[in-house]
């Protein structure tokens, strides 16, 4: 393998690599995102209220 080959092997290496990381943050955030949506529908809207009212002080 020439020095070209070499260097685009390692070049589509490093974006898949940097392109995997970013699909995976994405996706931690939005499974986050929903569970904590999840968690709150399961909260009685006076919970929900007394937080909102502790969170804006």
């Amino acid at each position: 393998m020439d020095g070209t080959g070499l260097l685009v092997l390692l070049a589509s290496g490093a974006v898949t690599f940097l392109v995997g990381r970013f699909v995976g943050r994405r996706y931690r955030a939005r499974r986050a995102a929903q569970q904590a949506q999840r968690e709150l529908a399961g909260q009685s809207r006076q919970v929900r209220r007394a937080q909102a009212r502790k969170n804006r002080r």
